[in-house]
């Protein structure tokens, strides 16, 4: 009886292992894959810094740039709507704290027009999830270093990373991470797309695919993970962003605005040729740069015109608001000049 068994028992426990480890398997790729999910879910408008700098208003200032590099690129940072976001903060944002770090959440709703308005190619689309296949000389990257994990919150971007199994390790060629083999590789992950990335020394060269060809879309070298989510991310906005619409321009209102009464250190004026919405914002810009003014409220506004009330230094200043653009109508009336 025992020598009958002994056979029994040996042919069965392979396959009681191995069916454990498919089990065991999927069970990882089940949580890898929750995981991804939950970072999926961010909203683009979300910024996180995991190290808060020392002051608020460079707080401010690092969220911003990387808002506006995540939606324009590398345009976005350089664009006069980085000033109008910080200078009218409570507008397009609601900061929270965050644990050691510093959490803003911007507004859509807001930053939507304001960033066509500057004629900037935007995406605010969900980004897709990245499948990243690694190597260095030989040796897999199965998990994400602080590097990628940084990259990865800048834009946006959720990253996978393969179980790299031993029939992964037979199935891909490491020494090319060729098209053909991470394709069919890429399937068990349902991945839409994945990028091929081969380490030599401190730089990255990539290729970035997707399923519906085993040829790249575009591929690149970078130094760092940054570098390389920055130009993916780039890549996106330049194919899938829509080109901007151009506005039709303002014309005169029915009724033109009048400037009103004056209180004490106050300066009303009514400025017509604001011929796009993007106009008053640039011109408040430049107003407030003007030796003599302290602050400036936009009042209201109608077809091409729009009342500002600056509020001086001193009663007796007299900002040159020619230096804004300004060219003089009339009493407290203006007229801006061809918007630079």
């Amino acid at each position: 009886m025992i020598l009958a068994c002994a056979p029994v028992s040996g042919y069965h426990k392979p396959r009681v292992f191995y069916n454990g480890l498919i089990m065991l398997k999927q069970l990882l790729l089940s949580l890898m894959l929750l995981c991804v999910a939950g970072t999926a879910a961010a909203s683009v408008f979300d910024v996180q810094l995991d190290t808060a700098p020392y002051s608020r208003e460079q707080a401010r200032e690092q969220a911003v740039d990387v808002l506006l590099s995540r939606l324009a690129g590398e345009q976005g940072p350089a664009s006069w709507v980085r000033d109008e976001i910080l200078n009218n903060w409570s507008r397009y944002s609601e900061s929270t704290p965050a644990a050691g770090g510093y959490r803003v959440q911007f507004s859509g709703a807001e930053l939507s027009p304001l960033l066509h308005s500057a004629g900037l190619k935007v995406w605010t689309g969900k980004r897709p999830t990245l499948l990243i296949w690694q190597v260095q000389d030989g040796r897999v990257k199965d998990m994400p270093d602080t590097g990628w994990r940084e990259a990865s919150r800048q834009y946006a971007i959720p990253l996978l990373w393969p179980l790299w199994d031993l029939q992964e390790h037979m199935q891909v060629d490491k020494s090319v991470l060729s098209g053909n083999s991470l394709a069919e590789a890429s399937q068990r992950y349902g991945a839409g797309m994945w990028l091929a990335v081969q380490q030599q020394g401190a730089g990255l060269n990539w290729r970035l695919y997707d399923k519906n060809s085993v040829q790249p879309l575009t591929r690149g070298q970078a130094r760092s993970a940054t570098g390389l989510l920055a130009a993916v991310n780039d890549y996106w906005i330049s194919h899938q962003a829509a080109e901007p619409v151009q506005q039709p321009e303002n014309h005169a209102p029915a009724e033109a605005l009048q400037a009103g009464n004056d209180a004490p250190g106050e300066l009303t004026i009514v400025v017509t040729g604001l011929k796009q919405f993007s106009d008053v914002v640039r011109l408040e810009q430049r107003l407030s740069r003007l030796e003599g003014i302290t602050q400036i409220n936009v009042l209201d506004s109608a077809g091409d015109q729009a009342r500002f009330r600056l509020v001086l230094s001193s009663p007796s200043a007299s900002p040159a608001l020619t230096r804004a653009g300004l060219s003089a109508l009339g009493d407290r009336r203006y007229r801006l000049e061809q918007m630079q």
